[in-house]
This record gives structure tokens, sequence and C-alpha cells, in this order.
């Protein structure tokens, strides 16, 4: 064991400032990725903090009735992608907005509800519908096959389907991140173990010779990867962290990284770095 650690720290050692450099790539690879993770964290627990709001609001016109409305609803809840639809009349969303905007809201029921005997606010359908298994495009088509009964004025798509929206593009986002993350990596990490291995070239023909057997062999080429990963790893997270420490004020509720996630990348990276050294091995040894 003391030999093959001898080995390792070695050919470690023979890489010289090109292992130093490259830790501060992959820190910097790093520090990219936990961005992304951590703004889809962030995205993903407020998605599910609202996940009782509706999908889609549709505002029907002044002209329409409660009978009318009511009837509508019926007719929405015939499409099956449709889990539900509650109906909201003018009076609910005038104590709705009340409530909602506060002092604004008191105002405007002063001003229109009282004083003018106008309601500002129209009546609507909530509508929700199982994002998990639609796409943004039959989203939309909802929303326009809604928008083609008379009843309504306008259809908008509320704040919670925008967040599932940015969840899905987050998440996209994140697996091609993570996909380039690990060729930019294993790339870093194969050209420094590649170049200290051609500057042993001699050494390991001569152990080859000697009869030292494929293990020995294999040992530093598979630590100097899973060392290159981890510090890499190490280093990126700890200047990320110190990022967020110094802008936590700015960011708000926004929590970091779990130690799950921090654990996933710092495995993650040493597993590239074992399989790049592996593969070096494959071709000098």
């Amino acid at each position: 064991m003391r030999y093959h650690l001898k080995n390792a720290i070695s050919h470690i050692a023979r890489a010289g400032s090109a292992s130093v450099m490259s830790s501060f790539g992959i820190g910097f690879i790093t520090v990219l990725l936990a961005t992304l993770l951590l703004n889809h964290s962030f995205i993903s627990q407020q998605s599910e903090f609202k996940s009782h709001a509706p999908t889609l609001i549709a505002f029907l016109k002044d002209t329409v009735d409660e009978s009318a409305g009511r009837t509508l609803v019926s007719q929405i809840e015939k499409n099956g992608q449709v889990l539900a639809v509650n109906y909201a009349s003018k009076a609910e969303s005038l104590a709705r907005g009340e409530t909602q905007f506060q002092d604004l809201g008191i105002l405007i029921k002063e001003a229109f509800a009282e004083n003018r005997g106008v309601n500002p606010f129209p009546a609507s359908l909530k509508i929700y519908v199982d994002e998990d298994l639609i796409t943004r495009k039959i989203l939309e088509q909802i929303a326009l096959d809604i928008k083609t009964h008379s009843e309504i004025e306008d259809v908008l798509l509320t704040g919670q389907g925008q967040l599932k929206d940015r969840l899905r593009d987050s998440e996209r986002t994140t697996l091609i991140a993570i996909g380039i993350a690990v060729v930019v990596i294993w790339f870093i990490i194969g050209s420094v173990i590649n170049k200290t291995a051609i500057a042993r070239a001699e050494e390991i023909i001569l152990m080859k010779l000697l009869g030292m057997t494929r293990h020995y062999l294999l040992a530093p080429f598979v630590t100097h990867g899973l060392f290159l990963g981890g510090l890499g790893a190490l280093c990126g997270l700890g200047c990320f962290y110190g990022m967020f420490y110094i802008f936590k004020s700015q960011l708000g509720a926004v929590g970091f990284l779990t130690i799950y996630h921090s654990i996933l990348i710092v495995v993650g990276e040493m597993v590239v770095g074992f399989l790049a050294g592996f593969v070096a091995q494959r071709k000098f040894a």
C-alpha cells in the first residue's frame, strides 16, 4: 500500500502547475454548475409552495351573468386535460381584491363600488391543469380553445403557470449544463493526466519490464483523476459559498445548496476524474 501511495504522489507531483491550473478550471466550472443548481432548486421550491394556485384564469365579459358563467364551467370541464374549473363572481373578485391589495383595494372599493356603483373586477374562471403531464404548447392550445368561447374576454397564464414553465426551462438548462460540465471536466483532467503520462513514459515502460502488476500501474492514473476532480469540486464549492455569503442579503430567502447537492457535485466530479484516469491508463500503461 505504501508503494502504491508513493507512486500515486509521484505521478501527481510530476504534473506540477498543470494540476493547480486544472483545479482552478474545474473550480470555475463548478461555480457555474452550482449557480444553475441553486437557481433550479429555488424555482422548484417556489413551484411546490404555490402548487395550489390555478394554471389559467379566464376573465368573463361584463355582459355574462352568473348562470351563463357556471354553464361555461361545465363546458370547459369536459376537456379531458382540465382537472377543475372554479367560478369566481364579480363580488367575490372585489372582496379578494380588497384583501389582496389592502389599502389600495379599499380605495378601489370606495371609489367604484360605493360612489359609482361599478365593480371594476370581472367575473373569472380559475382553471386547473395537470402541468406535469402537458407541454407548454398544449397549455397554450388549451388557453386558445377557452378563448374561442364568446363569453371569454381574455385568458391569462398565472404566476403558477409561468413558474412551472420556468421550472421546465430550468430542468432542461441544468441537464444540458451538467452534460457540458462532464465533457469539459473530462477533457481538463484527461489532458493533465495524459501530459503527465507522457512525461513518465520511460518510467512506465521500465515498471512494466520489471513485472509491475496492472493494478500497480493503474493506481497513479485513477488517483490523479480522483485528486483533480475532488480538489476542483471543493475549490469551486468553497468559492461559490464565499460569493453566496457576500451577496446573501441581496438574495433574500434563497438558501444555500443542500448537503445532498454538494456531495453529489463532489462525488460526480471525482467519478469523472476516475474514469478519465482509467481511460488514460488503458492508453499509456
